[in-house]
């Protein structure tokens, strides 16, 4: 057997080991990623994942930087002093909300209503609804987070989801009054022009 013969053969068996090592410590990675993913059957979830309770929502409230204030199946948080509010008397279905009290004297109604369901017809995860005597009215997000983790991930996406909704429907509030305001003025052209000004919900 020649130098060469014997230097391949010891080079092939150190390949081997080395393969042999790498394979070994893939599968363990691999095992250690399984437990980490939820039974199918859903009845025990892995360790890591947490499933959602009124303290995990708060929780992820509060690890998002804000501060919650649990009332029985509520949570109240603020964002730059505007109230929102987890509703969580369905888990896993929750609601994320905003909530506005509105004066009727200080808007046409029947535009704000218009506004409100032509932003929720435009937009897919927010709509917006009144109270029975039109005083209030809310914003809201619905959501399905079954564990804190996506409730964590997520809870930042809805709050934006929600001011967009607010910006949408200010917009189209704002655009119909300035056409009624026009058609008013094609009515009655004898009058001055007065701008009207623009108006969002605070």
């Amino acid at each position: 057997m020649t130098v060469i013969t014997i230097i391949s053969i010891l080079l092939s068996l150190v390949l081997a080991a080395l393969l042999w090592y790498k394979d070994k410590a893939n599968r363990q990675a691999n095992m250690e990623l399984l437990k980490r993913i939820p039974t199918v059957d859903g009845t025990s979830p892995a360790p890591e994942v947490q499933p959602l309770t009124v303290d995990k929502i708060a929780e992820a409230i509060r690890m998002e930087g804000y501060f919650p204030e649990i009332e029985d199946n509520w949570v109240k948080f603020k964002v730059q002093g505007e109230g929102y509010f987890v509703d969580a008397n369905r888990l896993p279905l929750l609601f994320v909300i905003k909530s506005y009290n509105v004066e009727p004297n200080d808007w046409e109604m029947d535009l704000l209503r218009e506004a409100a369901h032509k932003m929720s017809d435009e937009l897919v995860m927010v709509k917006a609804t009144f109270s029975d005597d039109g005083k209030s009215m809310r914003f809201f997000v619905a959501a399905q987070d079954r564990n804190y983790e996506s409730l964590r991930a997520n809870i930042t996406p809805y709050l934006r989801i929600i001011q967009d909704g607010e910006r949408l429907m200010n917009e189209e509030y704002n655009k119909m009054v300035e056409e009624k305001r026009k058609a008013a003025l094609a009515a009655q052209s004898v009058l001055p022009p007065v701008k009207q000004e623009s108006k969002v919900l605070s």
